[in-house]
């Protein structure tokens, strides 16, 4: 019995161990860097293009070239859209990696419940095996025992003839091994153990 649950704690231990694979997050988080430097590069140089756009548009205005200032304006307009753009990016790619994360924690939950629901299937098999060896066991333990009947001397108690009470009672060995005897009263009366 000992040796089948140790097997299939043995068992056990050894499907979880290879059914969970190592995750390297190293790709990943040096991917998620280098989002992270792009999208900075990219504000960055939108954030110039701003800047150059104002100054075009205050040069114009200066030299009064009404066009120039129509397209400095297109040009702040597009370079404020271009930040937009980038952080409307910036927040679906942490909406997505939120999803992701989601997903990857309902996999290992899914993995995990399957696993537990195998184990669980593979402890019920090998209890039932074992009740059914000890079953086994069980019949052939009845098969040899054959009853007997009690004797009248398996209900005395045995008597210890070399001692006796202290007005000359039979002193009783008791079933733990105690001295006793039975008095006037005929309660059992033990002997102390410092005779």
């Amino acid at each position: 019995m000992k040796n089948s649950v140790k097997l299939v704690a043995m068992l056990l231990s050894m499907l979880v161990a290879f059914n969970s694979f190592a995750q390297d997050d190293k790709p990943k988080k040096e991917k998620a860097k280098k989002e992270a430097k792009d999208a900075k590069a990219d504000k960055k140089e939108a954030k110039d293009d701003k800047k150059e756009a104002k100054a075009d548009k205050k040069k114009a205005k200066d030299d009064g070239d009404k066009v120039a200032v129509k397209e400095a304006k297109a040009d702040i307009k597009k370079a404020k859209a271009d930040i937009a753009d980038e952080k409307a990016e910036k927040k679906e790619a942490k909406a997505e990696k939120k999803a992701d994360k989601a997903d990857m924690k309902d996999k290992a939950d899914s993995k995990a419940a399957k696993a537990d629901i195998k184990a669980d299937k593979a402890m019920a098999k090998a209890e039932k095996k074992a009740d059914k060896a000890d079953d086994k066991a069980m019949v052939k333990m009845d098969k040899k025992v054959k009853e007997e009947k009690a004797s009248p001397a398996d209900y005395k108690a045995p008597v210890d003839r070399s001692s006796k009470g202290p007005n000359g009672e039979t002193v009783y060995t008791g079933p733990k091994g105690g001295k006793y005897y039975i008095n006037k009263n005929g309660n059992k009366t033990y002997l102390s153990s410092l005779k």
